[in-house]
């Protein structure tokens, strides 16, 4: 009896602590946790010497206690008036434990995407467009280059194999950013 009884006490630590001894972190193993890096308010970068056609900003907000990250683009023209505006919902699936993102398009289109494995602070989506005439089957790359810019690598898919849309640089302009949809 006592021995049944130290292996349970001895399962329960372990359950409890793992089994290196140590309390667990399951915010560390969180495959958010390194993503809401991202949460605030970012622009992209203009290429020296080149003039776009609309301001670019990107919103990233911590939504219902930080389980998910909601997110908005909007592209601004000269005088300001959006011209177009898509928002995202980056989460945890649960079934596979892995990042995905839902996005809602101003044509009416949505997509809908999950993360293939990649390197440490490199977020790599693979999705489909649905509703869209102008696109299907995609891949979009976020890099974390440091804590105020990563990269966006948008590629289509075609005939079997992946070609580059766009490349965009961002720089962060807040820390923190109003979960809102405008």
């Amino acid at each position: 009896m006592r021995k049944r009884a130290t292996l349970a006490m001895l399962l329960m630590v372990l359950c409890t602590r793992g089994a290196g001894g140590r309390p667990q972190d399951s915010a560390a193993s969180e495959p958010m946790q390194e993503f809401k890096f991202i949460v605030g308010t970012w622009q992209a970068v203009v290429e020296a010497g080149k003039t776009p056609k609309y301001a670019e900003e990107m919103t990233y907000a911590a939504i219902l206690e930080g389980k998910w990250v909601m997110s908005q683009q909007l592209l601004r023209d000269k005088q300001g008036a959006v011209v177009y505006r898509d928002c995202a919902v980056y989460g945890v699936d649960p079934d596979t434990h892995r990042l995905f993102f839902h996005a809602y398009n101003t044509d009416g289109s949505m997509d809908r995407s999950h993360a293939v494995d990649a390197p440490a602070g490199q977020w790599i989506f693979e999705g489909t467009v649905y509703g869209s005439k102008r696109f299907r089957d995609y891949r979009y790359t976020m890099t974390k280059v440091d804590e105020d810019h990563f990269n966006v690598l948008i590629e289509l898919l075609r005939d079997g194999k992946y070609e580059q849309l766009s490349a965009t640089h961002y720089i962060r302009k807040s820390r923190e950013a109003a979960a809102r949809v405008q």
